[in-house]
């Protein structure tokens, strides 16, 4: 199955190769992003990813976020995914770029960011199962409930917001 072209990286984060997504093993480094929604009473946005989702389904996880397509730098990426997933436009701050191993084996160099918005959001359901705005103590009691939510979100919510 085809999912689009994405870039191999190395440990410093430097293109070796371009490959089919689908066709990524564990020993590939892929680049992707994690977008957090703040509104005004500064709880964050949440999204439940689609039952159809191929890994983690029906996991809580980042506001948006996805694969850094082949050409594109994290920055887009992140504004292409949140709009794909939530229609949200925001102006997005960098908040950081990590190296991550996920337990299944696979390996990203991931970007978060986090904007701020209050509209009208709407998902795209293939993607997203629904979306909720959560104060960081609803999101405290979500982590310890031992609930589930994405790793790699659950990494970003500790170290930048909790």
């Amino acid at each position: 199955m085809e999912l689009g072209l994405v870039d191999v990286v190395d440990q410093n984060d430097k293109v070796l190769k371009t490959i089919d997504r689908g066709s990524a093993t564990n020993s590939d480094i892929l680049r992707v992003t994690g977008i957090f929604i703040e509104n005004d009473k500064n709880e964050i946005l949440l999204q439940l990813r689609s039952e159809k989702s191929f890994r983690y389904p029906l996991f809580w996880d980042c506001s948006g976020g996805g694969h850094v397509d082949t050409g594109e730098n994290y920055d887009t990426c992140a504004n292409r995914e949140l709009f794909e997933e939530t229609k949200i436009k925001s102006k997005l701050e960098f908040l950081g770029k990590h190296y991550i191993e996920l337990d299944d084996g696979r390996k990203h160099f991931i970007a978060f960011f986090k904007g701020q918005y209050n509209g009208e959001i709407n998902i795209d359901p293939n993607e997203v199962a629904k979306v909720k705005f959560f104060s960081k103590e609803e999101i405290m009691k979500i982590i310890d409930k031992d609930e589930n939510i994405h790793p790699e979100c659950l990494f970003a919510l500790k170290k930048y917001f909790l």
